[in-house]
This record gives structure tokens, C-alpha cells and sequence, in this order.
């Protein structure tokens, strides 16, 4: 049994990485578990063997109460790395643009509501 223990991986903690953080998505009364989770592992400790370069474990998990999307991210290669970063900087577009967009629709439908009453 002790052969196996170099395949075990111990539980993260905050001294092994970059980011571990659980963030929820709503205002306490509004949660139903909505939430974003992210971990970036920090290999700086870890030394390349001769036949593999440390890995680190990467995820960003993204949940409401119905539903969750995990993001797949990779550092293997040059082509993984920029994919990955042009994955997560699209990511930041496209919700700069939704919350743009969403702060004029809240604002008309305000001025709106305003109106009707």
C-alpha cells in the first residue's frame, strides 16, 4: 500500500497556492449557492523531475443553484498557456460588456418603473 502514497495528493491549503478563494455571487439574501470558485496552485516549491515539468491544479468553477460550468486551463505548452490566457481575458470582455450593458437596462427600466407610478 505505501507504493500508492506517491500518487496521493494531499488536501490544497492556502501555503500551496496562488489563489484559493470561494466567492459567493449574491447578497446574503439572495443566496441560494451561487458562487465562483478558483484555485491556482503554486508549483515554485516543487522541483521538475527528468521526465515531467510540476504542474500546477488550475480550476474556475462557476455556479448558480441550478447549474455549474468548470473552465479548463493549461501551462504544457506555449499554444496552452496563451489559449488559457486568451480564454480568461474573453472571459473579462464579455462580462465587461454584459455589465455594461446590464447598467443601461437597470437604469431604463428604473426610469421606467419611476414613471409608472
Amino acid at each position: 500500500m505505501s507504493y500508492l502514497l506517491k500518487y496521493a495528493r494531499r488536501p490544497h491549503c492556502a501555503e500551496d497556492a496562488r489563489v484559493d478563494e470561494r466567492v459567493r455571487l449574491n447578497r446574503p439574501e439572495f443566496d441560494g449557492g451561487a458562487e465562483v470558485r478558483v484555485f491556482v496552485e503554486d508549483t515554485s516549491a516543487k522541483q521538475p523531475t527528468r521526465h515531467a515539468l510540476p504542474s500546477p491544479t488550475l480550476k474556475l468553477r462557476i455556479s448558480d443553484c441550478m447549474n455549474e460550468i468548470e473552465l479548463e486551463f493549461a501551462v504544457e505548452s506555449a499554444a496552452l498557456r496563451d489559449n488559457s490566457l486568451f480564454k480568461i481575458d474573453t472571459l473579462l470582455a464579455a462580462l465587461a460588456g454584459f455589465r455594461a450593458a446590464f447598467a443601461a437596462e437597470a437604469a431604463l427600466y428604473a426610469v421606467r418603473e419611476r414613471r409608472r407610478t
